[in-house]
């Protein structure tokens, strides 16, 4: 019984260290795309927020820009709720690129994105960290005290 928790103990630690590794590469993903984005000239335009086509709970704009319609999600809303459908709010599109669509000039939000996983990560490999320290110890004492 004991080498079955022991496995699954291990298990659970790589599934947190796998888990840990993801949110940070998603972090750093999220910076990239801000920085790739943040300079880049936008043009404001009013849009009005609708259900998406794929996931029914997770909302779009839909805006015209040079004629053309779009139905996108701004690339710098992912974890927080955009608005109620059907409440207009300005978006800002990439001139070059009219299918990127930010809520603000700069795309900051996505920053804020990247510091929550980037954070919850650290927590992560903190916990990862402080459990194999405290094993460690349990196990020189265990040596300790069979002597």
């Amino acid at each position: 019984m004991s080498k079955t928790i022991t496995i699954i103990q291990r298990i659970l630690r790589i599934i947190t260290l796998i888990v840990a590794i993801a949110m940070l590469g998603g972090a750093s993903f999220l910076i990239g795309v801000h920085q790739a984005n943040k300079n880049l000239e936008k043009t404001p335009v009013s849009g009005k927020i609708v259900y998406g086509d794929d996931v029914k709970a997770i909302h779009e704009v839909s805006y015209e820009f040079e004629g053309k319609h779009f139905v996108r999600r701004p690339l710098d809303v992912y974890f927080r709720k955009l608005g109620d459908e059907g409440d207009k709010i300005t978006v800002y599109v990439v001139n070059d690129h009219p299918s990127r669509v930010f809520t603000s000039q700069r795309g900051d939000d996505l920053q804020d994105s990247a510091a929550l996983l980037g954070g919850w990560s650290l927590v992560l490999f903190l916990i990862l960290f402080g459990e194999h320290q405290l094993i460690k110890r349990m196990k020189i004492l265990e040596e300790k005290t069979k002597k």
